[in-house]
């Protein structure tokens, strides 16, 4: 089964600078600090940048259930198979 390969999470959206990424809880300095991995871009709709940013953050959690229900998904529903294939082998960069 193919696998996230990124930093494991969780994963969070900043409200304060717009970062996004994994609270890092390695050690004691960084403890509970998300640790960017992406920065949404200013715009002047806060709405429109925070739930990018809530999205950005989400899309491992994401994956993982694509991951976990692919199995589950009906073989006849041609469909389904492809938004979720494709979703998939998006997040993985294929």
């Amino acid at each position: 089964m193919e696998a996230f390969k990124g930093m494991k999470g969780p994963w969070v959206a900043s409200t304060s600078d717009r970062s996004i990424g994994p609270v890092c809880k390695d050690d004691d300095q960084s403890y509970g600090m998300i640790f960017p991995v992406a920065w949404v871009e200013f715009d002047g709709n806060k709405e429109h940048q925070q739930a990018n940013a809530n999205l950005i953050a989400a899309a491992p959690e994401l994956l993982e259930a694509l991951l976990y229900i692919r199995p589950w998904l009906p073989t006849h529903d041609d469909e389904s198979i492809h938004i979720v294939e494709s979703a998939i082998s998006k997040a993985l960069g294929k």
